[in-house]
């Protein structure tokens, strides 16, 4: 996996536009952690997953198409070839890792889901092993140790007295493939993405997961949207709150902080993903449950400091 452009040099940079880049990537985090709370309202609504996540999608290829022919910040189209393997990005490889979230999303907490998919950074670390043949390192090891033992407390930890309702087992393995599917892509994607551009890129794999999505529910007779008050008000928060929000934010706050403390600042998704989850849905998780988060988020900081591994058109 090739690394991002290295970081803007701290005596080039402003201290207030530092601290600026630091709010927005903040934001980023908590519009993404959006996802999860929108997916429960979709959910809860009796929208279908086809429905809501092509339309989810679709809307967000729209927007940012329509956002960069106005700035003429890029070219959208950017070529025949690369075009196709974006589209075929996101029809194989987002959208898979998109249904095997919300399948995990549909029957465990949305807290505990966002803190599973965190895991990713340690498959990238073993695909990047298995695939290059650069094995982890030693710092690495112990970061994926310790990140093993907090997944197990967050899946464990609800059990007993005391503890809450048990963990939905099915939906703790869906969650943990869609991380490992999301790792798959992130290694598959960085050969292309840097080719067009992130934001260009986003729009092409967005709509590639929107193709994917309509065509799956058509073949199955899945899909379907009811356009109510409540149903619209989805969609459009998770296209505006839960795509476009944090991918504009998040990429206007990495060109002021660079791309490695973008990584560790977007570990904050997951806390506010909790935080929303308790004053939303009501969803409280047990102290293990805790701690095994605060271990699984240590470990994907310290995986992050040798080596950078964010990808750059994050879509969860």
């Amino acid at each position: 996996m090739n690394s991002p452009p290295p970081d803007t040099p701290l005596s080039a940079t402003p201290p207030s536009e530092r601290w600026l880049g630091a709010g927005l990537i903040a934001i980023s985090a908590a519009g993404f952690a959006t996802l999860s709370i929108f997916g429960k309202y979709a959910f809860a609504a009796g929208l279908s997953l086809t429905g809501f996540l092509s339309l989810r999608f679709g809307g967000a290829a729209l927007l940012l198409a329509i956002g960069l022919l106005l700035t003429r910040r890029a070219a959208v189209f950017p070529g025949l070839r690369l075009t196709a393997i974006l589209l075929c990005l996101g029809l194989f490889g987002y959208a898979v890792q998109a249904s095997l979230f919300f399948l995990g999303l549909q029957r465990i907490p949305a807290s505990l889901s966002a803190l599973l998919l965190y895991a990713y950074p340690f498959f990238v670390a073993l695909l990047n092993w298995a695939v290059n043949h650069r094995p982890p390192q030693r710092r690495e090891w112990l970061a994926m140790g310790l990140a093993t033992l907090g997944v197990a407390l967050t899946v464990t930890g609800g059990n007993g007295p005391g503890g809450g309702e048990p963990v939905d087992r099915l939906g703790v393995v869906f969650t943990l493939c869609s991380a490992g599917w999301y790792a798959c892509y992130i290694l598959i994607s960085d050969r292309h993405v840097h080719r067009a551009g992130a934001l260009v890129s986003t729009t092409w794999v967005a709509l590639g997961a929107a193709i994917s999505f309509l065509v799956i529910g058509m073949a199955t007779r899945t899909w379907a949207f009811v356009p109510t008050p409540s149903s619209a008000a989805i969609i459009l928060g998770l296209i505006l709150f839960s795509t476009i929000l944090p991918i504009s934010t998040f990429f206007a706050g990495m060109a002021r902080v660079g791309p490695t403390t973008a990584s560790l600042l977007s570990t904050l998704e997951p806390v506010f993903t909790i935080l929303l989850a308790s004053l939303l849905l009501q969803e409280r998780l047990a102290p293990m449950q805790l701690l095994g988060g605060l271990l699984v988020l240590a470990g994907v900081v310290w995986i992050s400091l040798p080596q950078r591994r964010l990808h750059p058109a994050h879509i969860p």
